[in-house]
C-alpha cells in the first residue's frame, strides 16, 4: 500500500510519500480500506519533535488522526461491524495518512450516511473535541453564555453550533472576514478580535472556551464568574489564575469513542449540524497540505476555514 511516512523527526519536507506493507488488524481491530484522512495540526506539533516528551513517535510513522473508509477485514473478537461496513473516526496514534489502517472499533463508528469520504474525514476530531469541550468540561447549559475564541475555525464551528443548540448565549471571537460566517452557526455576539478587546465587551461569563492560547487565555480568567470554567485545546492551564479567580480552569484532551462519533452522525444525518471542511488534497500532497495549515509564508496559505483534508483517491 502506499502511504505518508515521516522516518525522522522534522518539518513537512520530511514527509515520504512510499509504498509499505499493508498491515494485518488484530483479533480486536479491523483493517479500514481508507478513503480520506485529515489534517491536523497536532500531527504536525508531534512530527516537529516538540512533544516528544509527551508524544513520541514510533518512528518511522504514518500521520493522519481523522479518517474515513471502508472496513475490509475484521477481526475474530469484533462485534458490531462488517466487512464493507463505511466508517469514520479518529487514531490518536496516527496512522490514517495511508491506503489502510487498522484501529479498534471503539474508536470509530458508522459514517453518516449524508456525507461523502472527503466530507466525513473532516468531522471526527474537530466535532468530538468540541462536543467534549462544550458539555463534558465546561459544563453548559441553557440560560448560561459561554465565550468562544477562535470560533470560525475546525473545532469552534462545531461548539458555536453545540453551544447554541443548548440554548446558550454564544459569544465568539474571529477575524472580519468570518463574522457572517460564525453568525449562521449561532453565534449571538460577534468580536473582531484584531480591532477590538474582548474584554471591553465580555464579562462574567460561565464559560469559556479557548481555542487561540498565549495571551488570549490569559486575559480571560477574569471574565469568568466565580464557579464558571474556561478550557483550552491549545496549552496547560494556570492553576494559579484558576485559583485567584475561583473557577475551574481544563486543558482538553481529546477521548474519542463510539458512542460520541455515532452521536454526532446522527445528528448530521438530521441536519443538526453543519461541517467545516477546508481544502482538499490528494494523498501525495500531504507536505503542501501540512505547509497550507501552518500558513508558511512562501506557500499555499488557507482559502478558507475548516479541516483540510486529503482525499485517498
Amino acid at each position: 500500500m502506499n502511504a505518508i511516512i515521516l522516518p525522522n523527526y522534522g518539518p513537512a519536507e520530511n514527509l515520504r510519500f512510499q509504498e509499505i506493507t499493508t498491515p494485518v488488524p488484530a483479533a480486536t481491530d479491523v483493517l479500514v480500506r481508507v478513503k480520506a484522512s485529515g489534517v491536523n495540526k497536532l500531527d504536525i506539533l508531534k512530527a516537529s519533535g516538540a512533544m516528544q516528551a509527551v508524544f513520541p513517535l514510533p518512528l518511522p510513522w504514518i500521520p493522519g488522526i481523522d479518517f474515513a473508509g471502508v472496513i475490509e477485514a475484521v477481526g475474530e473478537q469484533v462485534q458490531g461491524f462488517t466487512v464493507g461496513d463505511e466508517v469514520y473516526g479518529a487514531s490518536l496514534f496516527g496512522g490514517a495518512n495511508a491506503e489502510y489502517m487498522t484501529i479498534n472499533p471503539q474508536f470509530m463508528a458508522k459514517k453518516p450516511r449524508s456525507l461523502t469520504f472527503v466530507e466525513a474525514a473532516s468531522v471526527p476530531v474537530a466535532a468530538q473535541t468540541a462536543w467534549q469541550v462544550v458539555f463534558q468540561d465546561a459544563q453548559l447549559k441553557s440560560g448560561q453564555t459561554i465565550l468562544i475564541h477562535g470560533g470560525a475555525g475546525a473545532v469552534g464551528s462545531y461548539a458555536i453550533q453545540l453551544a447554541h443548540q443548548a440554548g446558550a448565549t454564544v459569544i465568539v471571537t474571529a477575524a472580519a472576514d468570518s463574522e457572517e460566517y460564525v453568525k449562521t452557526l449561532g453565534a449571538d455576539v460577534f468580536i473582531d478580535y484584531k480591532k477590538e478587546l474582548f474584554e471591553s465587551v465580555v464579562d462574567q461569563v460561565d464559560a469559556v472556551i479557548d481555542l487561540v492560547g498565549g495571551e488570549v487565555q490569559q486575559r480571560s480568567y477574569g471574565l469568568v464568574k466565580a464557579g464558571g470554567y474556561l478550557v483550552s485545546t491549545t496549552q496547560p492551564v494556570s492553576d494559579e489564575l484558576a485559583a485567584k479567580h475561583n473557577i475551574h480552569a481544563t486543558f482538553a484532551q481529546l477521548q474519542p469513542s463510539q458512542q460520541g462519533l455515532a452521536q454526532i452522525a446522527t445528528q448530521l444525518d438530521k441536519g443538526q449540524l453543519r461541517i467545516n471542511l477546508g481544502e482538499v488534497f490528494s494523498l501525495s500532497q500531504a507536505a503542501d497540505a501540512w505547509h497550507t495549515v501552518l500558513g508558511n509564508p512562501g506557500t499555499s496559505t488557507p482559502k478558507k476555514n475548516g479541516r483540510i483534508v486529503l482525499d485517498h483517491a
